[in-house]
């Protein structure tokens, strides 16, 4: 790696946080709503993992909402509904009608899917990547499970079912870290930043 001598700066990404009514998901029903999301013609976002989880499932205990804008269904995705280009506050519908989020992306430059999903007050399990392990932490606000590890997967979506306790922590934090991320929150951090640029400019 090579010294430029050159100070960077870092804006965080953030919400609209009031564009969201977070609400305490209840796991204890006959059909919990899975959404996976990404491009399944991305080989980064890594979709038919989560679908391959999805076949580990029993299938009479959950159903399943796929969001993409860009790739469509394969054959053999198990999906009970589809989601295709759907306009920015139609999205945060879905998240908010939806118990957990299967997100495995191996690569992203900023990852929003398990941050709105928390902000409506659901639960994400989700592979960690640089795009998201800014905010995201393991048993804090969301379940990490390793890249590849189908049945690690599987495993903390029982987990997250059949704890009351974990589930109410991840409810809180997830809620709290997605108030951290918004706008109004974090405007004066940046602005700061173009402050201090237009000055030493």
């Amino acid at each position: 790696m090579q010294n430029y001598n050159k100070k960077s700066h870092y804006a965080p990404n953030g919400i609209d946080f009031n564009e969201y009514k977070p609400h305490k998901r209840n796991l204890n029903k006959n059909k919990i709503r899975i959404l996976i999301e990404g491009d399944s013609s991305s080989h980064y976002k890594n979709v038919d993992k989560s679908f391959k989880i999805i076949e580990k499932l029993d299938q009479k205990k959950f159903e399943v909402w796929y969001l993409s804008y860009e790739g469509y269904p394969k054959e053999w995705y198990k999906i009970d509904k589809f989601f295709h280009e759907i306009p920015h506050d139609k999205v945060i519908e879905i998240y908010d009608n939806s118990d957990i989020l299967i997100k495995s992306s191996w690569l992203e430059s900023f990852s929003y899917p398990p941050l709105e999903m928390m902000a409506t007050g659901g639960y994400c399990i989700v592979v960690p990547n640089n795009g998201n392990q800014e905010y995201l932490k393991d048993n804090e606000n969301c379940l990490f499970y390793k890249l590849g590890d189908i049945n690690s997967a599987v495993t903390s979506i029982y987990r997250l079912i059949n704890d009351l306790e974990l589930q109410k922590k991840l409810y809180i934090n997830g809620v709290i870290t997605a108030k951290k991320r918004d706008w109004n929150f974090l405007k004066d951090q940046i602005i700061s930043l173009y402050d201090e640029y237009t000055i030493k400019k």
